[in-house]
Formats: structure tokens, C-alpha cells, sequence
């Protein structure tokens, strides 16, 4: 992309490729993924590093020992727990906009144990890294592609969020690999996409979903 080509207002740089591929619909779905992963990964290094991914790390080992140690679901002080969640993102030494997604994914874990939709408590550390990947590719993506009224190559909002949705299990995927390896190394300049697929070119009119 040549510098200074824009086609979401509201996207960093990282990302324009990426969303211009989903608009144009000329390439199929692995290298959607491919182009994203991309700036995905970029986004983590250049402007998030090591720090967010050692907390992340932190709290999620705070969080295994005491939902570990309360013996039962149904013993845990989830307060006093989310409270501890406040009190380390707090301290965390972070920009403020990184200990907000560090927050978010330490509150959205707790809240799926709390509420039984996740029991298994090996390897919170990485459970929590791979979810602040997750946060930081929905607020600097996801979540920022409704924000313009402006669609590049006419496609309408309601079949980008479609695309998007279709593609995500590939994009959760790739970070689940990115936080295994994140989680043991506690850095992320060794971070690497899978080996890239052969694509095909598709028709504009064919369906990515």
C-alpha cells in the first residue's frame, strides 16, 4: 500500500491493507487472514512490546491460585477477586490505554469462571495473554470498523462485520499460537504467522462466508 493510501478513517495504518482486502473481495479467505495476521502482529510489536504480555502473565497466575485454592466454583470471592484484577492492573507499570485492555481481559476471564462458562483452571497465565491479544485486535479492529460511515468500495457495514465474523475463528486461531509461545518467552519479537497458503484469486462476486 503506497504511503499515505487510507481507506477507514478510523483504522491505524496496520490495519488499511487488511480492511481494503475484506472491501475488495478478490482474495479468499487465507489471505484475508494472512493480510490481517499481519497487521495484527505488527500492531502487538511496534505498539504494545513485552510489558502487557508479563502482566497479563502475572495476573493470570494471581487468578489460577486463587480460584485453585477456594476449592469450589462456588466458594470464590468474586468481588474481592475482581477488586485484586483493579488493584494489579493499577500498579501495572503501562500506558493508561494498555491497562485498559489488560483490565478487559482480566475481567472477561473472571467473569466467564464466575458464571460457569469456564471451569478449566490450567494455564490461566496464557489464558490471559491470549486474551489481551484478543482485546487489543478488537479495539484497534474489530470494534473500529463500524465507526465511519464512509465504506470503501461500496460495501455495506451490516456484510463487512459477515466477513469479519466468518474469518475470526482463523484469526483467534493464529493468536492462541502467538500467546503459547508469548507466555513462555514473556516477549513478543519471536512472534511469527503460520507458513502463508497458496490463494487463488475469487470471483467479486463469490461469497467469503
Amino acid at each position: 500500500m503506497p504511503d499515505g493510501d487510507k481507506y477507514h478513517s478510523k483504522l491505524s495504518w496496520h490495519y488499511q491493507e487488511a480492511y481494503r482486502g475484506i472491501c475488495e473481495r478478490k482474495s479468499d479467505r487465507s489471505e484475508i487472514v494472512w493480510t490481517l495476521t499481519k497487521a495484527l502482529l505488527g500492531n502487538i510489536k511496534k505498539n504494545y512490546g513485552d510489558q502487557p504480555v508479563k502482566y497479563a502473565k502475572q495476573l493470570g497466575a494471581m487468578l489460577q491460585g486463587a480460584i485453585e485454592n477456594s476449592g469450589n466454583n462456588s466458594s470464590v470471592d468474586w468481588a474481592t477477586l475482581s477488586k485484586e484484577i483493579d488493584r494489579q492492573v493499577q500498579q501495572a507499570k503501562l500506558k493508561y490505554y494498555d491497562k485498559g485492555l489488560l483490565l478487559r481481559a482480566g475481567k472477561g476471564i473472571l467473569q466467564e469462571f464466575r458464571y460457569h462458562r469456564r471451569i478449566d483452571t490450567s494455564n490461566l497465565p496464557e489464558v490471559i495473554v491470549r486474551q489481551l491479544f484478543v482485546e487489543i485486535y478488537k479495539s484497534n479492529f474489530e470494534e473500529r470498523i463500524p465507526l465511519t460511515s464512509d465504506r470503501y468500495a461500496g460495501l455495506d457495514r451490516i456484510t463487512i462485520m459477515e466477513c469479519i465474523e466468518a474469518i475470526n475463528p482463523d484469526i483467534l486461531a493464529e493468536i492462541g499460537k502467538w500467546a503459547k509461545k508469548a507466555t513462555l518467552d514473556e516477549d513478543v519479537k519471536n512472534l511469527r504467522r503460520s507458513p502463508r497458503q497458496k490463494v487463488k484469486e475469487i470471483d467479486l462476486e463469490e461469497n467469503l462466508l
